[in-house]
């Protein structure tokens, strides 16, 4: 190896440490929004209203996810829609459906209130403008890396 696919190296592997350090960081971010969402379930869950009642509001449906891609490795942080159906009864509990975001915009109150209650636009307000800096630093340093991985690839 020749020294600058050696400092290449170094500087791909501090870009990695970095990355890891930010895939952990939206995952406890998601892990929050996950807790404050099933704590505002199990409120009306427990609130002992039946639907058609007067005060009754609908258990939640919007929550979002970190997806791992195996072929690139990148991270995704998406939104999903996980309303109970008939037809989920026979699929993985654990599976939602993915909301697609704007292409302009990224994910907005307005492409995601078509799927969600209106009780889940705070837990939105709150963690979206977060989850949008980690979607931006997280695709930057995934392209970076590839690009160093690439270069260490020709330079050997």
């Amino acid at each position: 190896m020749s020294v600058e696919s050696d400092s290449l190296q170094i500087a791909l592997d501090n870009i990695q440490e970095c990355y890891e350090a930010l895939v952990d960081r939206a995952q406890l971010l998601v892990d929050g929004y996950w807790h404050e969402w099933r704590e505002r379930n199990k409120q009306i869950f427990n609130s002992g209203l039946k639907p058609g009642e007067a005060n009754y509001v609908n258990t939640g449906r919007l929550a979002p996810r970190l997806k791992k891609s195996k072929i690139t490795h990148r991270v995704y942080l998406e939104w999903l829609d996980w309303k109970k159906t008939t037809y989920r009864k026979y699929q993985n509990p654990r599976s939602g459906v993915q909301i697609k975001p704007n292409k302009r915009d990224g994910y907005t109150w307005t492409t995601i209130s078509k799927k969600a209650n209106a009780w889940e636009k705070i837990l939105f307000d709150k963690y979206e403008p977060l989850f949008k800096e980690l979607r931006k630093a997280l695709a930057v340093m995934a392209d970076q890396i590839s690009m160093l991985k690439k270069t260490i690839k020709l330079l050997s």
